[in-house]
């Protein structure tokens, strides 16, 4: 019988203090993001180790930035990362799966620095991830 092991936490700091967390539990890796300007801990999505993709789920209403039609990751995470190298991303609509290449590779920059705080985010719009998309298994 294995033994069940520990969850290894980490975390680290953006430039404005912001702080991502790591609870390693050897098969996947689940990250929350802590804002300074919160005092809650935000899901960012989760990591499956052996199949090294990260899986996250949005709503369009909250998560959309209509602007240019696009959702944001955070971009220290995608660019830092050797734990995964495609993005499960979900919504009520779509499912896509998505090269983290091509998200660093096409995707577009904002700061919202003003807005609360928030980290340094890669935005990828809707149209240029449809080749990416999945099958709907609802």
């Amino acid at each position: 019988m294995k033994k069940a092991t520990n969850d290894i936490i980490k975390s680290a700091s953006d430039d404005l203090g912001n702080l991502l967390v790591c609870k390693n539990n050897g098969k996947r890796i689940l990250l929350s993001l802590k804002l300074i300007s919160e005092r809650r801990y935000r899901k960012i999505g989760v990591i499956n180790l052996a199949q090294k993709t990260l899986s996250v789920s949005r709503e369009r209403k909250k998560h959309l930035f209509r602007k240019s039609g696009s959702y944001g990751f955070n971009h220290k995470l995608l660019n830092e990362t050797k734990q995964f190298d495609k993005v499960r991303l979900n919504d009520e609509v779509s499912e896509w799966l998505i090269p983290v290449k091509f998200i660093l590779e096409n995707g577009h920059f904002l700061n919202f620095v003003n807005h609360g705080g928030f980290e340094l985010q890669i935005f990828i719009p809707l149209h240029m991830i449809d080749e990416f998309k999945r099958e709907n298994k609802f």
